[in-house]
């Protein structure tokens, strides 16, 4: 199921990457909107929220390449294992 080649697994790598800074920007987004709706006053300028998604989106975009190509290993791994078990 999970079969890759290089250029199929580099690209499905970034595309996830990517899927997952958005999420998490998004959900970065939201609390930061809901302090702000929920606290009496700001709590945050816009420009602290703009800059804070940024953030957000860059971090996760380094730390999801590191990950995703473990994950997409193991379950290559995994499947391999499967198949020579039957």
């Amino acid at each position: 199921m999970v079969n890759f080649e290089s250029k199929d697994k580099n690209r499905a790598v970034f595309l996830l990457s990517v899927a997952t800074s958005v999420v998490l920007m998004s959900l970065f987004l939201l609390g930061t909107l809901l302090a702000n709706i929920y606290s009496g006053e700001t709590s945050y300028t816009l420009v602290d929220v703009v800059m804070g998604c940024i953030f957000v989106f860059i971090i996760t975009i380094i730390i999801s390449l590191s990950l995703w190509p473990r994950v997409l290993d193991w379950l290559e791994n995994r499947e391999q294992v499967k198949k020579s078990e039957l």
